[in-house]
């Protein structure tokens, strides 16, 4: 998976034309979001070729401005203080959450400023681990 960011022009039809030319070239959105600001729109998306929705934005006119292999962990759904202990875990071991939201399967995703540090802080909330708040 990668996660995609495109600042986009903050006008009605911005999103419409990004979701457009991913539906032009067959490329999948699998979570992401939108947030604007003034005349700034910030927008983050996963993909699974990243390469190919790099491709179909360029070609629509719309700037790619990062490229980035995401963290992706999972949460035990509905048990407060999930994100709070891996937030904390991260921080713990100096690592900064830059972007966080969801994907389609429920997923936490998050871009860090220290990848490989992040990966290994997080590993309680890989799939296959053991959530470091003793449930699961």
């Amino acid at each position: 998976m990668f996660d995609l960011e495109f600042h986009l022009e903050n006008r009605p039809g911005a999103l419409a034309e990004l979701g457009e030319a991913m539906a032009r070239a067959g490329v999948s959105f699998e979570g992401g979001g939108v947030f604007s600001g003034g005349d700034r729109t910030l927008a983050h998306f996963l993909f699974r070729d990243g390469g190919a929705a790099a491709r179909a934005a360029r070609d629509a006119g719309i700037a790619v401005v990062a490229i980035r292999k995401p963290l992706i962990r999972r949460l035990k759904q509905g048990t407060p203080g999930q994100l709070g202990a891996i937030s904390r875990a991260l921080a713990a071991a100096g690592v900064n959450v830059l972007v966080q939201y969801s994907d389609h399967h429920n997923r936490l995703v998050l871009i860090c400023d220290q990848e490989d540090l992040a990966r290994r802080a997080s590993e309680a909330w890989s799939d296959g681990g053991t959530l470091q708040t003793g449930v699961r």
